[in-house]
Formats: structure tokens, sequence, C-alpha cells
């Protein structure tokens, strides 16, 4: 057993080498792009754990006051032209209410993060109602309060929040702020949702128009660019 200066510089290096190896491990793990050298296209790791190729859509809405938010501004669309905002979930023309997933594990938080918007809500531990916020790409925050809240619909059913779900394959939903109850939002805002994103996804080919050029992301495990 070794003892003294000598024994401790040996330690010391086991140890430093035991921190290098460790460093690195925590680093392959949680770079978010699954690290080890791993291509920049590669669908990563998220929190809950390994992520894989998917190609599947969604439908949603976000209404503020009474008005359909509008996603068809240049500035929240993945284009041909090189710009993609995210390469897990993205929204392309000519449908702004169909989001395309092409990671699985995406949830609605990594979407509306892409776009520059922050959602708290009760999906995250911890995060009472009262605590439940957006905050747009401008700066504004809307904020539950006495006299306005927000309201979460998913595939018809009130839900308590959804940043954290998973993004399903042709769900729909809708997030509204504004004096309405839940039922009254869904009453009032509900067919401001899409059922487009069958049409992507190829399922429903009939209802293509006849002389719509083709979509930029379409086909069911498959991106045509």
């Amino acid at each position: 057993m070794l003892s003294g200066p000598r024994g401790w510089m040996v330690a010391s290096g086991v140890l430093g080498v035991a921190v290098v190896v460790l460093a690195g491990l925590l680093a392959w793990r949680w770079d978010g792009e699954g690290g080890g050298g791993a291509p920049t296209n590669s669908p990563g790791w998220t929190a809950a754990g390994p992520r894989s190729a998917t190609h599947e859509h969604a439908d949603f809405a976000l209404v503020i006051r009474g008005e359909r938010f509008d996603f068809g501004e240049p500035r929240f669309l993945s284009d041909t032209e090189g710009k993609e905002l995210s390469e897990h979930v993205h929204i392309h023309a000519p449908r702004f209410g169909v989001v395309h997933v092409h990671s699985t594990l995406a949830t609605w938080d990594e979407f509306f993060r892409s776009l520059g918007f922050t959602l708290t809500d009760p999906s995250f531990p911890g995060v009472t109602a009262e605590r439940t916020c957006l905050a747009l790409p401008s700066g504004e925050k809307l904020c539950n309060s006495a006299t306005e809240r927000w309201s979460f619909i998913a595939n018809g059913v009130p839900v308590d929040g959804l940043a954290t779900v998973n993004i399903g394959d042709l769900s729909r939903v809708l997030l509204s702020y504004g004096p309405e109850t839940p039922g009254e939002a869904m009453a009032k805002y509900w067919g401001l949702v899409t059922d487009e994103a069958c049409i992507p996804s190829e399922l429903c080919r009939e209802r293509i128009p006849a002389n719509e050029p083709p979509e930029t992301c379409s086909g069911r495990g498959s991106c045509t660019r």
C-alpha cells in the first residue's frame, strides 16, 4: 500500500482521471444531441430518454382574447431555403395550424420555445394554475389573473396544462387566453382548430386540393425537401 507524498500523487491522478471520464459521460448524456460524436441531425436525447426519428402531425390553435394567433408569418416557418427553427418539431406553409413532428418525445413546450414563446403551466411539477403564463416573442407575458385565464383543450377535453405533453399523432389542441372558462373557450374556439394533420400524413389524400403544389414536408416517415 502506497503512503506518503507518492501515494497521494497516485491517488490524485486516479481521481482526476475519474472526474474527466464522469464529465465526459454526463456531457454525452445531456448535450441534447446524444453527444459522443453524434451527427448534428441526430434526434438525440431528452430528459425522458433517447429520441428516434419519426414523422407525425398534429393540429393546434392559439387564441388570445378572441383572436387566433397568426403563425403564417415567415419568422415562425421552417422552409426550403435552409431555415429550420427546430429539427425536431416545426411548421411549414401552407398549413400554419399543423405541427410537423420529426423526433419522438417532442413536446408542446419544445415547439413553442423554438418559435420564441415560453409556456409555463401545471404540466410542470410544482407549477400551480395561478402561475400559468405564456410569454410571447414580443416580450408580452399573459398570465392567469382574476379576470383572464388560460384554457387548454386536448382532443376535445379540458386539461390542466400542455407544455410537457408529448405531441400526439393527429391530435388536436387549443390554447385560449381570455375571460372564458374552459367550457366556454371550447364552445367558442374549438372550431378554429383545424383537422388537416391527416393531409401531410397522406392519410386523407382526397382532401388535397388538385392544384396545390407538393408540400415541403409530407408523408409518414419521410420528408421531401
